[in-house]
């Protein structure tokens, strides 16, 4: 064998090497872009997801602001309720007042009367004597 035998196929061995490797290329490509074909579907599918967490949180905002004002409003109705029961508190003791010096009155009446139907009996009874 001489030495362009053994070059020739040195170079046949090195191009099967080389097809060998081509070969193994071609399918960690394949593989490859099998993953990233994946990973973008994952990726949209977290996107949609996302976007959906989006409008959720905007809903719950919307709704937190919507039980703010729902809670101002009952607070200021509250304290509306709390003036209105504060000024009719007021009257009711005003009234109560009026009663109490209505009832002085008639029972200083009633008490006169008490004593003018006892001077009237002791006069009457002086009379049948």
């Amino acid at each position: 064998m001489n030495t362009a035998d053994i070059r020739l196929r040195v170079l046949e061995t090195d191009v099967a090497k080389l097809r060998l490797a081509n070969e193994e290329s071609k399918m960690i490509d394949t593989g490859i872009v099998e993953v990233l074909t994946d990973l973008r579907t994952e990726v949209s599918e977290l996107r949609t997801e996302v976007s959906g967490f989006r409008t959720e949180m905007s809903g719950f905002r919307t709704d937190m602001d919507k039980l703010r004002a729902g809670q101002d409003e009952l607070r200021a109705e509250m304290r509306t309720g709390h003036a209105e029961l504060r000024e009719e508190l007021s009257v009711v003791k005003r009234s109560v007042g009026n009663l109490e010096l209505s009832m002085k009155r008639v029972e200083g009446d009633v008490a006169e009367l008490k004593a003018g139907h006892i001077e009237l009996r002791n006069l009457v009874a002086g009379l049948v004597k």
